[in-house]
């Protein structure tokens, strides 16, 4: 058996940090994660909604940071995106508020939300906006081999302007699933350049991701190093 071992919790404490970060009591524990991975869900799926108006992602989908900061009583939203401005404006059209839940409602009504817009320079070497990009090809039905070099091809640009050692940086991309419609799933990876799994002070980016495509579900894997 294959026994794998997920990149970033490996990394924890080293060169990783939580995506979520927050203190509680025993007694309140459970229901503090409940809400906080249901602000979370409600979050995804709006940015979910403002990528369909667009042509490229803009929004960094799985990299949302909530913090429950301990002398406010706030919850601070991060949110990585490449124009803030557009982001802020296509919020402002969807009901947010219709999709919370009572609990979290409630708990809202008690605390401040603060949310907070990061602007990215170079999306094309973060893998959350390069598997998203793969995703939304491959739903609009284009091989996969395509997408995948078109993907490289995005972060050798990338890498160019990030100014990335070319002797550190390396990409690993992984699709699985009825590639181009095949009757038998199956995987297929590409990677060029370094990819160090084991090396802990590495540079060492990873997400996954799904896309629905008319044959069913692809899983999408990346690996990204960048030093």
């Amino acid at each position: 058996m294959g026994q794998k071992v997920h990149p970033l919790g490996f990394r924890l404490g080293i060169t990783e940090e939580h995506k979520t970060k927050w203190y509680a009591n025993f007694s309140n524990y459970a229901n503090q994660l409940k809400l906080t991975d249901e602000l979370r869900n409600v979050w995804i799926n709006l940015l979910k909604e403002l990528s369909k108006k667009q042509l490229e992602e803009i929004t960094d989908r799985t990299n949302i940071v909530i913090t429950y900061p301990p002398t406010r009583n706030q919850i601070q939203i991060t949110i990585f995106c490449v124009n803030p401005e557009l982001v802020i404006s296509d919020l402002k059209t969807i009901p947010y508020y219709i999709r919370l839940s009572k609990s979290l409602g409630k708990e809202l009504l008690q605390r401040n939300l603060v949310v907070i817009f990061k602007k990215v320079k170079t999306p094309f070497i973060e893998p959350n906006f390069l598997l998203q990009s793969v995703s939304k090809k491959l739903e609009k039905r284009m091989p996969f081999r395509r997408a995948i070099r078109s993907t490289l091809t995005d972060f050798k640009k990338g890498g160019k302007q990030a100014k990335l050692d070319p002797r550190q940086k390396g990409i690993k991309i992984q699709v699985a699933g009825r590639l181009n419609g095949a009757e038998i799933a199956r995987t297929e990876w590409v990677r060029e350049g370094k990819v160090p799994l084991h090396t802990l002070q590495a540079k060492l980016e990873y997400s996954t991701a799904r896309a629905q495509t008319i044959y069913g579900i692809l899983g999408l894997k990346i690996w990204i190093c960048k030093g």
